[in-house]
């Protein structure tokens, strides 16, 4: 299915624009990096034929048509308008394409139909052309800007211990990933890229055993014949991914909470440390009935074997804390 070159020149032209949205000083040639990028997502989306994919595709082509216009609207008005104000209504369509909260409700309908590979693509590659304006043209210490942040960190681990369904576990997570995202890019722009790479990095283990065993609801732990080394990679996975030291997924928050504490950004720092908790906590839920109901096997749902590339991740995952020396 990912080498029809219909699908490969869908990629080609995402990876395009990101280059072209990173090299530009100009607002107008970066928001025609975002709708290039936005019009090659849309038959990765469609990848999977189904009615639930098509509707999701049109949520997401008129979610990201809304901010897209609010987005040039905010260039267009920094001429009549005052200049902060203008960036302001930029950050607000920014925020809307990245799925922040409060603007995240689209993100997670979305989600909720799409398969695994796409949603990967959806909470990794599409943020980063938002980012990269964010951190080109937006106003990062403004109080709407605060206000996403502190958001994204709340909603995302407060609305992630309620959920049952993997996609929106997962998806959750990631809004409340995109607080520190933001957070990170407006330190510099290497610490918000670490932050991003390392946390794509992490996501695509557990993203990979998810499809391989097509689960897509906690209560079907039990049913599913997973093998021990799955497990595993799960268990380690998943704690990286909460930020567990001494994980790979420790390094970035550390890295981003240092600079908090050196600028004085204290109650900043405590809201992200308190919302990592709550995101630990419902990775552990999930990871616990991974290995509490593992030996209970209703129905044998053999899975793929494991690759060489998931134990690569699964290294990466564990070798976290020998990075720390080399900061």
């Amino acid at each position: 299915m990912w080498l029809t070159p219909s699908l490969l020149l869908m990629i080609l032209s995402i990876t395009s624009s990101i280059f072209l949205v990173l090299s530009s000083p100009s607002l107008f040639i970066s928001w025609v990096g975002l709708e290039l990028n936005t019009l090659a997502f849309l038959p990765i989306l469609l990848s999977s034929k189904n009615k639930l994919t098509s509707e999701s595709s049109i949520k997401y082509f008129l979610t990201q048509t809304l901010a897209s216009v609010i987005v040039i609207v905010g260039g267009l008005t920094v001429f009549i308008l005052q200049a902060e104000f203008s960036m302001t209504v930029v950050l607000f369509g920014l925020a809307i394409k990245l799925g922040a909260a409060p603007f995240h409700s689209w993100l997670v309908t979305v989600a909720e139909s799409l398969t695994w590979i796409p949603l990967f693509i959806l909470l990794t590659v599409q943020k980063l052309n938002p980012l990269f304006m964010v951190w080109s043209f937006s106003p990062m210490n403004s109080s709407f800007f605060y206000l996403i942040v502190f958001s994204s960190l709340i909603v995302g681990s407060l609305m992630g211990l309620v959920q049952t369904s993997t996609r929106a576990l997962v998806t959750f997570s990631s809004i409340s990933h995109v607080g520190w995202f933001l957070t990170g890019m407006a330190f510099s722009l290497e610490t918000g890229l670490l932050y991003f790479f390392i946390y794509s990095v992490i996501l695509l283990a557990p993203i990979l055993l998810l499809e391989h065993t097509n689960m897509s609801h906690i209560s079907q732990l039990p049913l599913i014949q997973v093998k021990l080394q799955n497990q595993t990679i799960l268990f380690f996975s998943l704690l990286s991914l909460g930020g567990l030291p001494p994980f790979l997924g420790f390094l970035p928050k550390w890295v981003i909470l240092q600079l908090s504490m050196t600028f004085s950004f204290y109650f900043l720092a405590l809201v992200m440390i308190t919302s990592s908790l709550f995101t630990l906590y419902f990775y552990l839920r999930l990871m616990f009935s991974a290995f509490i109901f593992g030996g209970v096997k209703i129905t044998q749902e053999k899975c793929a074997p494991t690759s060489f590339f998931s134990n690569f991740l699964l290294s990466l995952s564990l070798g976290g804390l020998s990075l720390i020396y080399f900061l």
